[in-house]
């Protein structure tokens, strides 16, 4: 196939969806064309749902949902505040941070931070797990949700459960990598004569 007629191809195409989206709008009642398709609400979701799953509706509350996440949030701000610094920064292992070389500072955070963060998550969601196989609910009636949201039961929220009850022998996995990746990298030496060798070329 030339590539004249690879061109021609290509336009008639889309001349033929073009065309095919027109005679869709052309076709749409005039009352109905220019509306938003908006999501089903909750209370429609809600009646969607198969008896079995027993859903009940769970109403937001923002402000508990902030109080109780202002942790993890404070937490989150602080490690993408530090990412964009350390992009926006040339030569990292050359600048010092609260007292400590920045480049170290990665180094402790990749190993051992986001792993422990990981960990502390997972068990703070432990508890849920354990009302999740006890009631079936998933979340849990006395959760506290940002937007209104339907509990279920049934097979997956029981997964759901399961996984979370999971998630922490995981995690301590990902510690122990993490301190393995540490060890490899330091290969024994201590933090002074780590910072000297990233500090080498800084002068």
């Amino acid at each position: 196939m030339t590539n004249e007629m690879s061109v021609f191809v290509i336009v008639a195409l889309a001349v033929m969806g073009v065309a095919a989206a027109i005679a869709a709008f052309l076709r749409t009642p005039k009352e109905r064309r220019y509306r938003i398709v908006q999501r089903p609400s909750i209370e429609e979701r809600l009646k969607d749902c198969p008896e079995s799953m027993q859903a009940v509706i769970i109403k937001g509350n923002r402000r508990r949902w902030l109080l109780k996440s202002a942790p993890y949030i404070f937490i989150g701000a602080v490690l993408v505040g530090f990412t964009l610094w350390s992009k926006n920064t040339t030569n990292v292992q050359c600048v010092s941070l609260f007292g400590l070389n920045a480049a170290y500072i990665w180094l402790l955070f990749f190993s051992y931070g986001m792993p422990i963060g990981y960990l502390v998550i997972s068990l703070a969601y432990f508890g849920m797990g354990l009302k999740i196989i006890k009631t079936g609910y998933f979340p849990p009636l006395d959760s506290v949700v940002l937007r209104d949201s339907i509990a279920k039961k049934g097979a997956i929220s029981t997964l759901r459960g399961v996984g979370l009850l999971v998630l922490p022998v995981f995690t301590l996995f990902v510690v122990y990598l993490g301190n393995n990746a540490y060890t490899a990298f330091t290969e024994g030496k201590s933090m002074h004569e780590i910072v000297q060798k990233l500090e080498a070329k800084c002068h």
